[in-house]
């Protein structure tokens, strides 16, 4: 069986989301909500991997393997104050960890290509001025060629 959409990712643990300041909650339809109205812009509030090293993060990957040159849109279900004050964040990274191409959205909906020679991805979340976000879920799908 051939998965074409990896279902609802959410927030997840509190490892790897931005701290200094923030007021977290977590809500029991796995929903957060995190509050900082003095965060700086530009700041990385949260981090999926789709590799990690359990060694030492002790967790499992939260993002699915992707196939080289295939087309996935990304979807997040989210709200924010204000109004578009969270970016978006996909890195590429190469079998050695270096940044093959970063790529940056504004939307919630967006397509990217996974590269030819990427290894491992993640996806970001990063402050745009924001004050507070509830944060739902948010999906991979393939997209099918015709």
């Amino acid at each position: 069986m051939i998965i074409t959409q990896r279902q609802s990712i959410h927030w997840g643990e509190v490892g790897g989301t931005y701290m200094y300041g923030s007021t977290v909650s977590y809500f029991p339809d796995k929903s957060v909500r995190l509050y900082n109205p003095l965060l700086a812009s530009g700041e990385i509030l949260k981090t999926w991997f789709s590799s990690v090293n359990y060694q030492a993060a002790r967790t499992q990957p939260q993002l699915p393997l992707l196939k080289r040159n295939q087309e996935y849109q990304l979807s997040l279900a989210f709200d924010c104050q204000p109004e578009n004050g969270v970016y978006t964040k996909i890195t590429f990274f190469d079998r050695y960890g270096d940044i093959l191409e970063e790529k940056v959205e504004k939307v919630k909906d967006f397509i990217f290509t996974y590269p030819e020679d990427s290894y491992t991805y993640q996806v970001s979340l990063l402050s745009a001025g924001f004050e507070s976000l509830t944060f739902y879920h948010f999906s991979i799908k393939e997209i099918r060629s015709v």
